[in-house]
């Protein structure tokens, strides 16, 4: 009867308490119930109790909390985690040298108006922040060392992530995730890897990673330059040593508004020395992209479905009576051996390619090899090192123009070196349509389907 008794004056306490702002949010409440009379007094220590009293405490509700966290002054994030609050929001001060497991829902990671450094150390195996939760938010933190600078789900903004051990950010199995306005660099493996999971790449810069800049492998899907509301905030993805954007083993990409340049700075680099890489994959670049001065070809795809030029976004793309700007622009690109050029459809590869200008790359502009092909209308083919178009070991190429319902603009292509419009290197080669009036001509080797 006794404990019932407590238990009763506990909860109307707590019920009480409501009303006291000094009490309740993040700590331990203390009482002295009086045995005789059933009054409650709040302490600051049950200490304070006498002996006709029994000692009582509980924990006060979960409210917003804030707590600061003074790194150079030995104050850990980790700590901190352990405190009450809901939502929590730990603002990080100076450097903490720790790995930091999130295991608790709706916690915000900030840093001090004077900056806030996580180092995760040389550490393989541990990752500088492992998300284990939902609704976290990691904001305006630099981030180095573990073995990746954020494992699982975040929302991550203006961050610095540099000098990890691996990765920059992972979104793995499951996990779903945002980056915004960040600067993903030099780390030693990969920036962004999307696997099993899905991510939103915006405002970002992604750059001088050893390996590839964005990874969406299998099971992954992403949206890089283009927000879960349909607009452009295109990233900056460079100088990375492999692909700057690498879509594999049944991912998906929506790309957009992005400068993807100068990437495959390795001679060595094992995936490839392309602006983006599809293998196996899809990918629809939607608009507004600019793919230039890649090592390798500026999109190279490997039986694998890409879509240039996509207007169900309803975002401009550079289509009749829009911006011309806003058209995906692959030019300058295939700078090193073998020369591939623009765009290359490789092993049974499908392209569907819009509005898009393809010039000055070294090589020909689109290359269709070992039964790949494609549909083209409203592109400009123009003043690249090879041909136009190249058709090879099956090619297939689908020229529209007026002729369609609706009419299009058919396809321009000038300048190239080769001379030609379009080649075909075997009789399996196959086209049909027509170029618009001025382009260059087309190969006598080509036939129809």
């Amino acid at each position: 009867m006794r404990k019932l008794s407590i238990a009763i004056v506990v909860i109307l306490a707590m019920m009480v308490l409501v009303g006291f702002p000094y009490y309740g949010y993040g700590d331990v409440i203390y009482g002295c119930y009086q045995k005789n009379n059933g009054q409650l007094r709040i302490v600051e220590n049950t200490s304070e109790c006498k002996k006709s009293e029994v000692p009582i405490s509980w924990a006060g509700m979960a409210g917003p909390t804030t707590i600061l966290v003074d790194c150079d002054n030995g104050e850990t994030i980790t700590d901190a985690l352990q405190q009450l609050g809901d939502p929590l929001t730990i603002q990080v001060k100076g450097t903490c040298n720790e790995n930091v497991e999130i295991v608790r829902n709706d916690v915000t990671l900030i840093a001090h108006p004077s900056g806030g450094t996580v180092n995760g150390g040389l550490t393989a195996d541990k990752h500088t922040i492992n998300v284990r939760a939902s609704r976290i938010v990691i904001d305006g933190l630099t981030l180095t060392g573990g073995r990746t600078g954020v494992n699982g789900g975040a929302m991550i903004r203006n961050c610095t992530i540099q000098n990890t051990v691996w990765n920059g950010v992972s979104f793995y199995h499951g996990g779903n995730g945002t980056v915004d306005n960040c600067q993903i660099k030099n780390n030693p493996h990969h920036g962004i890897v999307i696997e099993g999971g899905s991510g939103t790449v915006i405002n970002s810069t992604i750059s001088s990673n050893a390996g590839l800049g964005i990874v969406i492998n299998p099971g992954g899907s992403a949206r890089i330059g283009i927000t879960d509301r349909n607009q452009y905030a295109g990233n900056t993805i460079s100088n990375n040593g492999s692909n700057g954007i690498h879509i594999a083993f049944s991912g998906s990409a929506f790309i957009g508004g992005n400068t993807i340049s100068g990437n495959g700075a390795d001679p060595d680099a094992y995936w490839g020395r392309y602006g983006i890489g599809v293998f196996f994959a899809s990918a629809d670049l939607v608009g507004y992209n600019r793919i230039t001065g890649n090592k390798g070809t500026g999109v190279f795809a490997k039986n694998s479905t890409v879509l240039i030029g996509d207007g169900g976004f309803g975002l401009p793309i550079g289509a009749p009576g829009e911006d011309p700007n806003y058209a995906n622009m692959i030019t300058g690109n295939g700078t090193v051996s073998p020369n591939w050029g623009g765009v290359y459809g490789y092993l049974g590869t499908s392209l569907d390619i819009r509005y898009a200008t393809i010039s000055g790359n070294t090589g020909d502009g689109v290359i269709l090899r070992l039964r790949s092909t494609a549909r083209m209308y409203d592109d400009t083919i123009n003043n690249n090192t090879g041909n136009g178009i190249l058709l090879d070991q099956g090619g297939g190429l689908r020229l529209q123009g007026p002729e369609q319902n609706p009419p299009v603009t058919p396809v321009t292509a000038t300048g190239n070196v080769s001379g030609l419009a379009l080649q075909c290197v075997f009789l399996e080669d196959s086209f049909l349509g027509a170029f618009a009036p001025g382009s260059q001509p087309v190969s006598v080797s080509c036939t129809g389907f």
